[in-house]
């Protein structure tokens, strides 16, 4: 059977202490012993000195006198040694307990409270401990969270489809639907959607699994920007205009299939939320970096949703319907496209609406990837 850390630490002081006292006793009594005989040897001749060993020297009451600086020492070593175990005692007691609570609210995560937390307190190595254990916790806790979101959203996202597919399945087979073309076309319609829920959520585990694959060349964003603003203009709905604005010549070193598909997913999220005004796709250099912002005229994100929005399957439109909200993947697969590519995404509100946007490192002028 394994010690426990607290026993350990209770011997491991008691035998520091238990060495240092009998150090200092063998000197003290060593050195007491020296200056005794140095003594006995300074004393008259007509006292013996020089006839005898200094033993055979010393009367009774030298003799009692060593005798009680030896029990002084061994009273005082006792002594020591019971304050150090005691010490010991609290030392280990105050350097494992930080410890033991740990240990309790990892065994609650693993029961399943995801809400507990611990005392970040203690030395500073175990209150970082501690912290850290914190703030795994509210990370496990958001992620089961999310994975809650997800099982709900999937199963929405399949249910309409799957409904409809086998309400116009049964009605065409019990007779009640005629077979003709536009309840086919439906029939195609709603398999479609499934195949594109489906191609996403396969996308988004190869992403997660760095199975993602990447054509890395020279691009010209003004380019890419240009080519997806003119596709998602005939996208937009009435009264609102999709521009862009990016004069500069922003060159960076990726691939421009998967930049294009990050440009789509921010133009459709911002379209979807945008009922009049407009969508606009600015793109500057900063600190060497290219920055890329899709800025519309929408209702905005709500600041509870602002940090989550990157999040697979997160969407601010609780009722998550298809047409409002999106199927929750298109955010969260730009984001690891972005990081993949060195750069990072962002989203912010501004006074008239929503900014989402990443940046990515500019290539160096006249290279090739």
């Amino acid at each position: 059977m394994r010690r426990s850390l607290l026993s350990y630490a209770f011997l491991a002081m008691v035998v520091v202490a238990l060495l240092s006292v009998g150090v200092v006793g063998l000197i003290t009594r060593a050195e007491i012993s020296t200056a005794f005989a140095a003594y006995l040897q300074t004393l008259p001749s007509g006292m013996g000195r020089g006839m005898m060993g200094a033993g055979a020297m010393m009367g009774a009451s030298e003799q009692t006198f060593l005798a009680a600086v030896d029990r002084g020492i061994l009273i005082g070593a006792l002594v020591a040694i019971g304050l150090a175990a005691l010490v010991a005692a609290a030392g280990a007691y105050f350097l494992t307990r930080p410890i033991t609570r740990i240990t309790l609210a990892a065994n609650e995560i693993a029961a399943g409270d995801l809400t507990h937390r611990v005392h970040a307190g203690g030395p500073a190595e175990i209150s970082r401990l501690g912290e850290a254990f914190n703030d795994m916790a509210a990370s496990l806790a958001t992620s089961e969270e999310l994975r809650r979101r997800l099982v709900a959203d999937v199963a929405h996202e399949l249910r309409n489809p799957v409904a409809s597919l086998r309400a116009q399945a049964e009605g065409i087979a019990e007779g009640v639907l005629a077979p003709v073309p536009e309840r086919f076309a439906s029939l195609v319609g709603d398999t479609k959607q499934l195949s594109r829920l489906v191609d996403d959520l396969q996308e988004l585990s190869a992403a997660d699994a760095g199975r993602l694959a990447y054509r890395m060349e020279r691009v010209l964003l003004a380019l890419v920007i240009d080519a997806e603003v003119q596709r998602a203009a005939t996208r937009a709905g009435a009264g609102v205009a999709v521009l862009s604005d990016c004069t500069a010549d922003l060159v960076v070193t990726a691939d421009e299939g998967r930049i294009a598909q990050v440009l789509r997913n921010m133009l459709d999220n911002a379209l979807r939320h945008t009922d009049e005004g407009e969508v606009r796709v600015d793109c500057h250099a900063a600190a060497g970096r290219a920055v890329i912002e899709v800025v519309d005229t929408g209702e905005g994100i709500p600041d509870r949703d602002l940090p989550f929005i990157f999040e697979r399957f997160y969407r601010a439109d609780t009722a998550r319907a298809r047409d409002t909200g999106g199927s929750g993947i298109g955010l969260a697969l730009s984001r690891r496209i972005i990081e993949d590519h060195g750069g990072k995404v962002f989203a912010r509100n501004h006074s008239g609406g929503a900014v989402v946007g990443f940046e990515l490192p500019l290539a160096e002028p006249g290279r090739d990837s």
